[in-house]
């Protein structure tokens, strides 16, 4: 099965054990994710200090992209 997915800023950097485990069990149970095209940071610290919109907004879309982009599904 594919699914959209959203590794965020830190996967590459502070979060790299977890981005290798993740895509060691994907491969186990026969999982797949696909990055999704041109994603943003969710704003979980800059965003919210900004203010409180922007804080929602980014994580928005990125939200909207993952179900525009969602593998096995038409394209609109």
């Amino acid at each position: 099965m594919k699914y959209s997915y959203y590794p965020g800023c830190s996967m590459e950097a502070t979060g790299i054990e977890y981005a290798k485990s993740l895509a060691y069990v994907n491969k186990a149970i026969g999982l797949s994710f696909i990055e999704i095209e041109d994603w943003n940071c969710c704003g979980a610290s800059s965003g919210h200090a900004v203010s409180h919109e922007l804080g929602l907004a980014l994580p928005a879309r990125n939200l909207a992209l993952a179900e525009q982009q969602q593998p096995g599904l038409p394209s609109s």
